[in-house]
């Protein structure tokens, strides 16, 4: 495990459900196998390494006082982590309504919040969008460039966003990808870099950037 995922939570959270899983898809009718699948892509030594990637160079730039938002929470990892070393207040946005119900049985923290809505739509709003915010987007892969453009366009300026995509451009759901780290830089709004970087794995890079 890593110093933001302890082997405590596998064994009392993550294994359970996936118990609780398997039993449904064999006897009732509210989950299917690929949910089982699913939440363990979510734990692929991959996504913990780029999820860590997140927290630990987020964490210099980021103030006690800061709100966090996690975009496209998928069952909550990012949050999980974020939440085992800052006491900031988080909420986790994401689509799908199932992926919400499994990450309440996954929560730990009392600091993490779950709302089933799109992420981008709290940049029209200018509570949500307010400068003690930091906004981050592992999933920039699965938002449309023209959609992820427009939000980000409308940040506030003192506001950070740290956004992750990657070049796996020949899966099916991946409708923004890019071939190399600049490219994804050239395809967001204007923002001032604070970091950027490019993690190479065996068969894809995924690529990072947290700016103002």
């Amino acid at each position: 495990m890593t110093k933001y995922l302890q082997t405590s939570f596998f064994n009392n959270k993550v294994l359970p459900l996936l118990s609780f899983l398997y039993t449904d898809t064999m006897y009732g009718k509210n989950f299917d196998y690929y949910r089982i699948k699913d939440v363990l892509d979510q734990y692929d030594p991959k996504q913990i390494e780029c999820k860590q990637w997140v927290v630990d160079e987020l964490l210099p730039f980021i103030n006690k006082e800061d709100e966090i938002a996690v975009i496209g929470g998928w069952y909550g990892l990012m949050s999980h982590m974020l939440a085992e070393c800052l006491d900031n207040t988080i909420m986790d946005y994401e689509l799908d309504a199932i992926c919400i119900e499994l990450h309440y049985r996954l929560k730990v923290h009392d600091s993490v919040m779950i709302e089933l809505k799109d992420g981008l739509e709290i940049f029209d709003d200018k509570d949500l969008n307010g400068k003690d915010k930091v906004i981050i987007c592992t999933a920039c892969e699965h938002i449309d460039e023209e959609d992820l453009y427009g939000a980000l366009s409308m940040k506030n300026p003192y506001s950070l966003a740290v956004l992750q995509s990657n070049n796996m451009s020949h899966i099916d759901s991946h409708v923004n990808c890019h071939s190399s780290l600049d490219y994804f830089i050239e395809s967001l709004p204007d923002m001032e870099i604070l970091y950027k970087g490019t993690k190479v794995f065996d068969d894809y890079e995924r690529y990072m950037v947290i700016a103002r």
